[in-house]
């Protein structure tokens, strides 16, 4: 069975790993969608000719398409059991991550804890 994957919803509703997603073009969309869909099947863990997650820092994790210069970063729920939170999308445009979209998911995962939002 694997995980449930959510998103982060900020205070005033909105889903900023969904707007990342609805900003990309069509055919990267549907890389996105399939991966994610992959990540909830496989628990968060996947090494494959396609996709790969990979430890970031701290509770923070990231889904990497090896085909697309695309990065989802997540983590899993720091109270529910099984859920994968979605926090941060990024087009990385070198190879390493920059530390300021690395502090955006960790925010997010630091609001997630502190107040049970999804």
């Amino acid at each position: 069975m694997g995980y449930i994957v959510e998103q982060f919803v900020s205070k005033n509703g909105r889903k900023p790993v969904m707007e990342f997603i609805l900003e990309q073009d069509e055919d990267t969309r549907e890389w996105l969608l399939s991966g994610i869909r992959q990540l909830g099947l496989n628990n968060g863990m996947i090494r494959n000719q396609n996709l790969e997650t990979k430890h970031i820092r701290n509770k923070i994790f990231e889904l990497k398409f090896k085909k697309l210069a695309v990065r989802i970063l997540f983590s899993y729920h720091p109270v529910k059991r099984k859920i994968i939170l979605l926090l941060h999308g990024v087009v990385k445009k070198r190879d390493a991550l920059k530390p300021s979209d690395i502090s955006v998911a960790e925010e997010r995962y630091s609001i997630v804890k502190e107040s049970g939002l999804v």
